[in-house]
């Protein structure tokens, strides 16, 4: 089968291998591979990874061999980006890996024909579900566990600050569920993509967020703040500063950005801070969200490029971070 595998910072071979039977695993055809930001800057040896490396942490793919009763051949499936970790016996192993592994950031991704999976570490796809739609189901099953963390309620000011894919799902959420999102960035193309999706309170990262949240909010501050660890977004203070006191902030995130904290606002405000970075168990519920309707993903532009276009997507993304929210770069596996 065909491999793309990072063997250093920059160098993005293909080659070809074989693929080895795994008890217990069904054989699947890796069919798309979404391709993000994250992905470049690991390309570039801007994150910290043991090569080689297969690349691609969000794939969907199609059952190849005899399959099951609940998994037959031919049948579509999202393939899990974060698996439990292995148990390595006495051998020594990262922090990072004790509880998860990160597919195309811990260990081999999707970016090959082929993979091995249990029936548990993929989820059944149905037809109202296409592929291009599927590979947005982590950020949104990513959302709502960060808003089931906040256990915002209705009429409740949630501060969401990075307005990436996202930040803008974690608002649309909150709608959702009657809260007040008030979706906060600098970039003013990503707040304009929020509105016309229905996100009504915006704000820049300038002198004039702290007088908007008070106006909105009638002087008392969010009752909850989101920051959004990969966004690019400003000052993780924020979230601090426009929270009130005794409420919860969330750091959401899928990547592993450093996230520079003072605590003494969280000390003085008293306030609750989780860490959201694996929304697995609801996937299911982001499929319902998406066959539903209820999350609207058709102003989501997916552009679906051949293998061939791999390294030079990369380098793209690499060196255009300000692309626009919406643009969603899928590679054809087949």
């Amino acid at each position: 089968m065909n491999v793309w595998k990072l063997t250093a910072a920059g160098n993005l071979v293909k080659s070809e291998e074989d693929l080895v039977p795994e008890e217990g695993k069904r054989r699947v055809r890796v069919t798309k591979v979404f391709l993000n930001h994250e992905d470049a800057i690991l390309s570039r040896g801007k994150r910290r990874v043991k090569y080689p490396l297969v690349l691609g942490r969000f794939a969907t793919g199609v059952i190849s061999d005899e399959g099951s009763a609940l998994f037959p051949r031919g049948t579509r499936v999202l393939l899990h980006s974060y698996l439990p970790a292995e148990d390595t016996g006495t051998e020594k192993r990262s922090f990072m890996e004790d509880d998860f592994r990160i597919l195309g950031r811990t260990c081999d991704g999707f970016l090959r024909d082929f993979v091995y999976a249990r029936e548990d570490e993929m989820t059944l796809l149905p037809d109202s579900v296409n592929d291009e739609k599927a590979l947005l189901l982590y950020h949104l099953a990513l959302a709502q566990a960060t808003v089931e963390v906040l256990n915002a309620k209705r009429g409740e000011h949630i501060a969401v600050i990075g307005a990436d894919i996202l930040g803008v799902f974690v608002s649309r959420l909150l709608i959702y569920r009657q809260a007040a999102p008030i979706l906060i960035d600098p970039r003013k193309d990503r707040l304009d993509f929020a509105r016309a999706r229905g996100v009504y309170y915006t704000s820049p990262t300038d002198e004039s967020l702290m007088g908007l949240v008070g106006t909105v909010t009638g002087g008392r501050l969010a009752d909850g703040a989101v920051f959004i660890t990969g966004s690019g977004a400003a000052d993780v203070s924020l979230a601090v500063n426009v929270c009130a006191q005794e409420k919860h902030i969330a750091f959401a995130g899928l990547g592993e950005d450093t996230i520079p904290l003072d605590l003494s606002g969280v000390l003085k405000k008293r306030l609750t801070v989780h860490g959201v970075s694996d929304g697995t168990e609801n996937l299911e519920m982001a499929i319902n969200l998406i066959a539903n309707k209820s999350i609207d993903l058709s102003a989501f532009r997916f552009h679906i490029l051949g293998t061939d276009k791999i390294a030079p997507l990369l380098g793209e993304l690499a060196e255009r971070p300000d692309r626009p929210v919406n643009e969603i770069c899928i590679i054809n596996m087949l």
